[in-house]
């Protein structure tokens, strides 16, 4: 509202500093780097210092320091005496005054709960949040800002209504009333996310599989949602035999075998209509125990899952009962896609984090088997076969007792090569894993569905030990960089000497 009546409040002798400077001063109090907030705020006070009217405003919540949630303390605010004092010494000579509106305190704590949610992967209950804050009461907070700033600092409690701010806040600058023609119709509430937000944001604090992807998975789900594609027809199932192929007959056998004769199961499978985001909030059995049991009953199946989904969501539980269904021939073939796709549609921002990547890559199998259109199907046999071909690598590896993180002993193959056609390269004089990772990247904008479990499988490969790293790793650990290839590091990111995946640095095209 300030904005919005700039011209009003200049001609009754009240301006307001806009633009980076004071939140870039504000941001470097609440991160508490004393120096630089000094240096910002002198150059602050000199812009001040030509204001073309005798009042100046300044409104920066930040100025009180760092706002519990963002960060993981258990302080409220203790460096806001420190942070007045400063401020106090470099505005000397225009008298500041400092005005604290204070809120409800729950409500406030709820609201930094929020911020907790956004950008901490600690908590996922607001009890916990708040019983983790050292003995919060506000008398205590502004008591002592009135004991130590008896004629400078003044409190106000917070009030709903639309002016309410604003003209107390002028109140200090000697207007008894707002000026005549003063706007309030564009005052905008700054709010928390809606309820809703705030409980997908819990179930991913509580659920990732791994947390050090959390800020990726929270600004995903806060992005807009991404156009769905047109859904087409499903596909056959169970597909047709394969014929026989010449030179791999066996292999054509067993792929005809892979989904088994038709059956009738028992349908333990929820209704079409399940409250979906209700089967994400609850959790799992904690304690669940292997059975001795036959998979061949979908119930035992079902047995199996809760073992290995244990403290998990009920939802990523049915999930796994659905595929298990749809990797058979059975009855609820049809009703087992419905949900399938169903649950990807509506809950695969928070469920792509809680999966572990072993049910990543059998989601990713279902899409090729049962995606609704061809793009679904596409990622789907990307996907898995990306995925899988890794495994089998890894695999390898490990039999032959080498470290995933091993930095490699040269650049040049050590070995014959066993595979004709199959071209052979120097580590930094190959296009051929960053093109990978750009191919796969760029087929699963085909679909938004199906698409964020590609990325999401991308994302887990690029923070993981794997042939990808470990290239990236022994180039920049043997300082190779051939002519033609200086930015083909697996992701595009440049990896320093030594570093890890937090050391990478944007390539450029």
């Amino acid at each position: 509202m300030l904005t919005q009546n700039t011209g009003l409040l200049l001609s009754a002798g009240v301006s307001s500093v806009t633009g980076p400077l004071p939140s870039k001063a504000a941001m470097a109090l609440a991160g508490k780097d004393f120096d630089q907030a000094k240096a910002l705020l002198t150059r602050l006070e000199h812009e001040i210092s030509r204001s073309p009217t005798p009042v100046t405003i300044l409104s920066q919540e930040d100025f009180c320091g760092e706002l519990p949630g963002r960060r993981n303390t258990a302080q409220i605010y203790p460096t806001l005496v420190k942070n007045i004092r400063i401020m106090s010494r470099i505005f000397a000579r225009h008298r500041p005054i400092f005005v604290l509106f204070r809120r409800d305190e729950e409500e406030w704590l709820r609201s930094c709960y929020a911020q907790n949610l956004r950008y901490r992967p600690k908590f996922w209950r607001f009890e916990d949040f708040s019983d983790g804050l050292l003995d919060f009461r506000w008398e205590d907070l502004t008591d002592k800002l009135r004991e130590t700033f008896p004629d400078t600092v003044f409190v106000e409690d917070y009030r709903r209504e639309p002016e309410h701010g604003v003209t107390r806040l002028l109140s200090y600058a000697g207007f008894q009333a707002l000026p005549q023609g003063f706007d309030c119709s564009a005052m905008v509430q700054n709010v928390s996310l809606p309820a809703d937000m705030l409980r997908r944001l819990e179930r991913l604090n509580r659920f990732a599989d791994n947390p050090k992807l959390l800020p990726v998975y929270k600004d995903r789900l806060l992005a807009a949602p991404r156009d769905p594609v047109p859904e087409g027809r499903d596909p056959a199932w169970p597909p047709a035999p394969q014929p026989d192929v010449p030179g791999l007959s066996a292999l054509a056998r067993r792929a005809a075998e892979r989904v088994g004769e038709p059956s009738v199961v028992a349908d333990i499978l929820p209704d079409p209509d399940v409250d979906l985001a209700g089967l994400g909030a609850r959790m799992m059995p904690a304690d669940a125990e292997m059975p001795e049991a036959s998979r061949v009953d979908m119930r035992n199946q079902a047995d199996i899952l809760r073992y290995h989904f244990r403290g998990r969501s009920e939802l990523a539980w049915t999930l796994g009962l659905v595929i298990s269904c749809l990797r058979r021939d059975t009855q609820l073939t049809e009703k087992a896609r419905n949900l399938f796709h169903r649950i990807w549609r509506e809950e695969g921002q928070n469920l792509v984090a809680e999966l572990s990547t072993r049910w990543l890559i059998s989601t990713l199998q279902t899409f090729l088997d049962h995606g609704r259109g061809e793009a679904q199907r596409l990622i789907g046999g990307i996907g898995y076969f990306y995925a899988n071909m890794m495994k089998i690598y890894e695999g390898e590896r490990a039999i032959e007792g080498l470290e995933t993180d091993a930095v490699y002993p040269g650049s040049e193959a050590q070995t014959k090569n066993g595979f004709r056609g199959m071209d052979r390269y120097t580590l930094g004089g190959t296009d051929l894993l960053l093109n990978t990772n750009a191919l796969a990247l760029s087929y699963a904008a085909a679909d938004p569905v199906a698409g964020l479990i590609l990325e999401e499988l991308l994302l887990r490969v690029k923070h993981s030990h794997s042939v990808f790293s470990r290239n990236d790793l022994s180039r920049a650990g043997l300082g190779v960089s051939q002519p033609g290839f200086s930015n083909t590091w697996t992701f595009f990111e440049e990896v320093a000497p030594g570093g890890d995946d937090a050391a990478r640095v944007p390539g450029q095209a």
